[in-house]
Formats: C-alpha cells, sequence, structure tokens
C-alpha cells in the first residue's frame, strides 16, 4: 500500500499530546462538576476506570481514520516484468477516397473496403493478446493513430472513429510505411512488423515507397502488404441528380510495388479481394514465427480510503450510542 499524500500522516504525531490534553481536560470538568467524581475514580476497577475512557479513545480513532483516509491510501499491485512471445506490430491502415469502393460484403451486406476491413482489424487484434500493437493512417499524408500499446481495449477505440477521407483523399504509401517506421526503429524489440494495406498506387507524399522500404529493412523492420480490392471495375458510391447512386469505376493499385516493399523487408504481399480473402490474410499473418520478450507489467492503482472512512463512521456512530447510554454518567458502583 502506498499514499498519495505522505505527509499527511504527520499529523498522527499529534494524537498523544492531544489524548493527554483531552484527558486532563475531562478530568478538570468532571472535577468542577462533580466534586467527589476524583475521589470515585481513584477507587473504581481497572474496567471501570477504562469505561471511562471510552468517549476520548473513540474520538482518537476516528481522528486516526480520518488522517489516514486524507493521505489517499492506494493498493498497488507490484510491478514486474512479464515474458511472452509475441511481436510489435504496426498496423498502416489506407483511409483515401478510393477506399468507399462497395466491393466487399459484411454480414450480406454491401459495406466499403474501409468498414470491412476495420471490422477485421478489429478482430485481429483481439486475437494478438501478448502484441504491441499501434495503428498508422494515411491518405494524402500520413500520421500515427494510436502509438504502441499493450492495452487493446485502447487501441480498439483509437480504431472505431478512423473514417474516410480523415488523411486526406489521396495514397501517400511511402509517408505511410515512413511513419509505421518511425514508431517501430528505436523499440528494442527483436521481431518489428509492418502490415501496410492499401488498394490504390502512391498518388502523394514526399517519401519513395521503395526509399521507406529500404530504410525498414535497415532497422530490421519486416513489411507486410496487402492489396485490397482488384484492378476490376468495383461500384463507387457518387452523387447524382437523384441523389447518391453507384457508377462503375476501375481503382488501380499497384502490385508490383507492394510486391517490391515486401521483398525488399522480408515480409509476404496478400490480394485480398473479398471479406473472407482478407481474414484469410490476417489469418495467415496470425501465425507468424513469434519471439520471446519481456515487457512491464504496469498494474493500476486502487483507492482504498473508503474502508478507512467507513471505520471513521462506525466509530462516529459508537461515540454518539455511547453518549446515550448509561455509562455516561458516574454512578456510585464505580
Amino acid at each position: 500500500m502506498i499514499f498519495a499524500y505522505p505527509l499527511v500522516l504527520l499529523l498522527l504525531l499529534f494524537l498523544f499530546p492531544l489524548y493527554v490534553w483531552l484527558m486532563r481536560r475531562e478530568q478538570g470538568q468532571a472535577a468542577l462538576a462533580f466534586p467527589t467524581t476524583s475521589t470515585l475514580v481513584r477507587h473504581a476497577s481497572v474496567r471501570a476506570r477504562l469505561y471511562l475512557r471510552v468517549p476520548i479513545l473513540l474520538r482518537l480513532g476516528l481522528l486516526t481514520m480520518l488522517i489516514v483516509a486524507a493521505a489517499r491510501p492506494q493498493w498497488r499491485e507490484e510491478r514486474g516484468k512479464r515474458s511472452s512471445e509475441g511481436l510489435d506490430i504496426v498496423l498502416a491502415i489506407d483511409t483515401s477516397g478510393s477506399m468507399m469502393a462497395m466491393d466487399f460484403k459484411l454480414g450480406g451486406e454491401r459495406k466499403n473496403r474501409l468498414q470491412v476491413v476495420k471490422t477485421v482489424v478489429e478482430d485481429f487484434i483481439d486475437k494478438r493478446r501478448d502484441d504491441r500493437l499501434g495503428i498508422v493512417i494515411f491518405g494524402s499524408e500520413a500520421f500515427t493513430q494510436a502509438p504502441l500499446t499493450m492495452d487493446h481495449q485502447v487501441l480498439q477505440q483509437f480504431l472505431r472513429p478512423i473514417d474516410i477521407g480523415m488523411a486526406g483523399p489521396e495514397t501517400a504509401i511511402g509517408d505511410a510505411l515512413a511513419t509505421a517506421v518511425k514508431r517501430l526503429k528505436e523499440v528494442p524489440a527483436p521481431s518489428k512488423i509492418v502490415i501496410l494495406l492499401t488498394d490504390g498506387a502512391n498518388t502523394a507524399g514526399q517519401i519513395d515507397p521503395r526509399e521507406a522500404a529500404r530504410l525498414a529493412h535497415s532497422y530490421g523492420i519486416r513489411v507486410y502488404t496487402i492489396g485490397v480490392g482488384s484492378n476490376e471495375p468495383v461500384p463507387v458510391p457518387v452523387q447524382g441528380f437523384w441523389g447518391m447512386e453507384y457508377r462503375q469505376q476501375v481503382i488501380k493499385m499497384d502490385l508490383e510495388l507492394m510486391q517490391a516493399i515486401a521483398q525488399e523487408t522480408g515480409g509476404q504481399f496478400f490480394q485480398a479481394s473479398s471479406t473472407e480473402a482478407l481474414r484469410d490474410v490476417y489469418a495467415t499473418i496470425d501465425k507468424l514465427e513469434k519471439t520471446r520478450q519481456e515487457w512491464d507489467d504496469p498494474r493500476g492503482l486502487k483507492e482504498t480510503a473508503w474502508p478507512f472512512l467507513l471505520c471513521a463512521l462506525l466509530l462516529s456512530c459508537l461515540e454518539a450510542a455511547w453518549s446515550l447510554s448509561p455509562w455516561r454518567i458516574l454512578r456510585e458502583d464505580l
């Protein structure tokens, strides 16, 4: 157990002087109100004298509990090193305008590519319990949506708001890969992986994808590339005269570039033209060889002031009950 405000506990040092002062004060008041009290107390039994001190002891106990509670006690399980068979993985997800193509289905309903990708990635994150994962999204530019973390619940919260166009309408594959490499290059892990998913060609950004692939290779980062869709005409929603309508368009995907990136870094290239195929791709990656690593297993702090506050309340009630009992009066048998 630790205390958030340990200096508050110094107040406990004043309890003994307070006890002595209260005893003298009680005796002084009793001697003034009842001239025979001091004589009775001298001849009282040990148990009777203890009864006389009960109110003071209850008050001291009450103060002790309040002081400890004010110091904000917290319970923390010990930090430790947890050993696991895990990887460090950055998921780079394309959010360009072409990801709105409606050539995938989910639960029997037609969905756009990004909706299906998010569902499959969510399942993938749930399965990789011993891995640290992060998310990079890219369109016309690339940025980190979520840093590497073992907290997969938080990661899912960062995944859900990802939407088409939030990083721009074009596709900056080189910038996306370079951003992912930046997240991994200084991580002291034996296995570092980027899973780069896109449905297009490099049409934006400042970094050449092949140069980014060489950079990844220099840091020992393997890149698995996933091409979503195909080079065949697919339905794309557009705003027509009568509202939203679907028109067949060809979304050109640079398969050669994606194969080159994977080959340069020792990874693999996959193409998925359906929801089932995309699930199979992530299932294949899920079976990658894992390496043992250690990571800090932090435990959250649990506030434990409430038991002391309950004790203080109980002591207060006992003092109130004692003041209503027959023992509040010095009786002749004392």
